[in-house]
């Protein structure tokens, strides 16, 4: 039986010119490798065949399969520019024959068997843990937001303290897209490339803040070359909107004169839209001035402390905020610890400053008895529980519940193998550096070698270094001749390596860290 979908993509293959599908081909082949697949063969590119590899890849989920048609056209529009034809097969009104088109098109058509999954609202292990940025997995309560964006992938810059990240994304032309990492859309007018970062919150509202507003979302400070070209913002926020007054949200705009607040020209669900912004800093606020207090839509998030006693676990409540996410993530790293695969969203929406405690039958030791919900900023510390166990043997469950009417907000079934390092998982907490210790899997599997050598240039390797690689055939050439020279670097050398394969290849490397 034909796998629903299969026909829609098999159409919009056939579409494509010879030339055009062998650029395809050769495309999906460094995406797929990427993500940990076979090579694709060396044979002349078959439609049916791609497709049907393309399916098998994804599992006929269809988020991932567009999630890697986005991929693929993101390297075609970094290399010499191509135009996809018509080879005479049947195309819809209004779709043209270039991938862009294509991936419109399975947007709207598309419905693959793995999507019953995600109806159901459960989670693949590898998706990103603050749930589905459209809005399917947030909040039963809110409808889902209409006029889905493309999603774009941002090129991560770290700053010169090493910590601070910031986001670089080109928008190819008009369109609405948003940021994969940080959920930020932008409507785009035309061709533009945006920066951005995550601002902090307490360097800024130190001279206004007042018991009259309450932060909802993530402060971004912006930058837009041409700035006119970004025709409106989509701010992210964490508030459960059913039934609220929307015109208490507001959004903070802070310049150097200081702080103005402007109307969203509309609120979504998730997202307030702010038309023809001047760029710099942005937030989403709402007005606290009547009860009953705001809904939020929050997460808990749940870490195996590996360097602790017996099985420690590190329990957060915080806002589906991706800022406080990754402050949190960052964090836990750094103890080090790793994140448990469990389903983060919880039942309902909640409330700050509500309390929580631990329910279980398993013989479990929690500190401190209860949680409060609060609105913590990303830059800050957010307060966690510590739950530890001298027998995981059995696995343990446990519950999140309301302190006052004893209700369930969260469960989670950990099982031992969540606590459990792998061999190679195990291997990284020795000394023994990360580029070393997986040099085979990097030299074979790392296909953006030539902007990684662009990272290494000057503190790492001099331009006949770089020229002596880049003359090598293929990627993986290039990566053994790479390797050459590490035996004699230090590990500065190999941090910088790091850290540039870490941008270049994020998956990847989470994938080898065993996160």
């Amino acid at each position: 039986m034909e796998a629903p979908g299969r026909s829609d993509l098999l159409r919009k293959l056939k579409a494509l010119g010879k030339e055009e599908l062998e650029g395809f081909k050769d495309k999906l082949s460094e995406v797929l490798l990427e993500r940990g697949s076979e090579p694709i063969p060396v044979t002349p590119a078959d439609p049916a065949a791609l497709t049907d590899l393309l399916l098998r890849h994804c599992r006929g989920d269809s988020k991932a399969v567009l999630k890697v048609l986005e991929d693929v056209e993101a390297r075609l529009r970094k290399g010499p520019k191509s135009h996809f034809t018509h080879s005479g097969d049947e195309i819809p009104p209004g779709e043209g024959g270039t991938l862009a088109s294509a991936i419109a098109f399975m947007k709207r058509h598309l419905s693959f068997t793995g999507s019953k999954a995600e109806a159901a609202g459960k989670q693949s292990r590898k998706e990103d843990p603050t749930g589905d940025s459209w809005g399917t997995d947030k909040c039963k309560l809110c409808p889902r937001e209409e006029d889905p964006p493309e999603e774009i992938h941002p090129e991560t810059v770290r700053g010169t303290d090493g910590n601070q990240e910031t986001y670089r994304v080109h928008l190819p032309g008009a369109g609405l897209f948003r940021c994969s990492e940080t959920e930020l859309g932008f409507e785009a007018r035309a061709a533009v490339t945006v920066q951005y970062r995550y601002g902090f919150w307490d360097q800024h509202l130190s001279v206004w803040s007042t018991p009259k507003w309450m932060i909802a979302g993530p402060l971004f400070s912006i930058q837009a070359e041409p700035a006119g070209a970004v025709a409106a913002i989509h701010l992210p926020h964490f508030l459960c909107l059913r039934g609220a007054d929307t015109s208490r949200m507001q959004i903070a705009h802070f310049i150097e004169e200081g702080m103005t607040l402007e109307k969203p020209m509309q609120v979504r669900p998730f997202h307030a839209v702010l038309e023809n912004p001047s760029f710099s800093l942005y937030g989403v606020v709402w007005g606290n001035r009547s009860k009953p207090p705001i809904l939020i839509h929050s997460i808990v998030l749940l870490y195996w402390a590996l360097k602790m006693a017996k099985t420690t676990l590190h329990l957060y409540i915080i806002p589906n905020d991706h800022s406080r996410f990754k402050a949190v993530d960052d964090y836990e790293k750094k103890c080090p610890s790793r994140l448990v695969s469990t389903s983060l969203q919880t039942y309902k929406p909640l409330t700050f400053d509500s309390h929580y405690v631990v329910s279980s039958q398993s013989n479990i030791e929690v500190t401190p008895k209860e949680l409060e919900f609060c609105n913590i900023q990303a830059e800050c510390l957010q307060s966690f529980m510590e739950i530890y166990t001298k027998d995981i043997q059995g696995g343990l469950e446990f519950s999140l519940v309301e302190k006052i009417n004893k209700g369930p907000i969260w469960e989670a079934h950990v099982r031992p193998e969540d606590v459990t390092l792998s061999v190679s998982s195990a291997q990284t907490q020795t000394d023994e550096h990360f580029v070393s210790q997986h040099r085979e899997q990097l030299i074979q599997r790392v296909m953006a070698v030539d902007s990684i050598l662009d990272s290494l240039y000057g503190p790492v390797l001099d331009l006949e270094q770089i020229q002596s690689i880049r003359a090598e055939r293929s990627s993986v050439e290039k990566m053994r001749k790479l390797y050459e020279l590490v035996p004699k670097w230090d590990k500065d050398c190999k941090d910088r390596l790091y850290q540039a394969l870490k941008e270049k290849h994020r998956p990847l490397v989470e994938e080898l860290e065993g996160i």
